[in-house]
């Protein structure tokens, strides 16, 4: 399943009707109502040294301010420590159903025998959504997702929010359902879009309530972003952003021999492009257009203690 469908699923199952508040997330947080409220959020932590180190210069030297990461990746002990070390850094978990480079895997942070229906012949997690899809098991996608989020918890990770790599945890409605519950469980906002679209499915609809962040719009580069340019892409993007909560999803690492082996024959998301990811958004362009834009970084941590942790 691509990524545009995924997105666009999420639009259908998270609608404006799903629940009603007396002000918007802006407001909630002390800002004016039409706020131009955005998350910089860098993907896949943990999946690669590279990844880890370019993404963390950017958290600490950029406008950069929010990352997630990957328990099952063969770098999340990495990660890890550096969370455990600092607190306060905005860190989510980037829930992993699917393994999809070429010659680079992994799998269940689960115990195999608990969680068969999630990884194919060889033992790791599938490389597409689709195929998860067609053979995964709701209960046992409950089962490792919440040991992903049990073995962060014990390493001492302050995790601020859970999102979802390529969808996977958001692919159907019933997956989607166990998404949202995990987080309501832990306490902890869960990436989710508003889009206008269909009626929600009701076994999602009555999990959401007035303590759940559903973000205005998720932004994300795709392949044929690249074609213009990325840095024109995000300048554009920034400087047409609307009022509202806004999440920018992004993949932040270098262009060295470690990523081009990672990402062998895929440029989509590939090592240049996490390259240009990280050039953009450490350049003083960006700094400089968030400044004349008027708009607010916020963070997954302050909406967790704000909204999703309030009384």
């Amino acid at each position: 399943m691509k990524i545009a469908n995924i997105i666009l699923l999420l639009s259908v199952i998270f609608s404006l009707n799903i629940f009603s508040q007396d002000s918007n997330i802006a407001e909630r947080l002390g800002y004016k109502k039409d706020s131009k409220l955005l998350i910089i959020h860098a993907d896949d932590l943990g999946v690669a040294h590279s990844e880890n180190s370019a993404s963390l210069y950017a958290l600490e030297n950029s406008p950069v301010n929010s990352a997630s990461i990957m328990v099952p990746c063969p770098w999340f002990p990495e990660i890890a420590s550096y969370a455990r070390k600092n607190k306060d850094m905005d860190f989510g978990l980037h829930l992993t159903l699917n393994s999809e480079w070429e010659n680079y895997k992994w799998g269940p942070v689960s115990a195999r025998e608990s969680v068969k229906s999630l990884v194919n012949h060889k033992g790791y997690f599938f490389s597409s959504v689709d195929s998860l899809i067609a053979s995964a098991k709701v209960d046992q996608i409950e089962i490792e997702l919440r040991s992903q989020i049990k073995k962060a918890l014990s390493e001492g990770i302050n995790v601020t929010h859970l999102d979802t790599h390529m969808g996977s945890a958001a692919s159907t409605p019933e997956i989607a359902a166990v998404y949202i519950r995990l987080g309501n469980e832990f306490k902890v906002p869960v990436l989710l879009d508003k889009r206008v679209f269909s009626e929600p499915m009701k076994l999602v609809k009555d999990l959401i309530n007035e303590n759940t962040v559903v973000v205005d719009e998720i932004h994300m580069a795709y392949p044929n972003s690249i074609e213009e340019g990325m840095a024109s892409y995000y300048e554009k993007l920034l400087q047409n952003l609307s009022p509202g909560l806004n999440c920018l999803l992004i993949h932040t690492a270098y262009d060295d021999e470690e990523m081009r082996a990672i990402t062998i024959n895929h440029p989509e998301y590939g090592a240049a492009w996490r390259q240009e990811d990280f050039d953009f958004f450490t350049s003083e362009k960006c700094a400089e257009i968030l400044k004349e834009q008027g708009i607010i970084l916020v963070s997954w941590k302050e909406l967790r203690d704000k909204i999703t942790r309030a009384d």
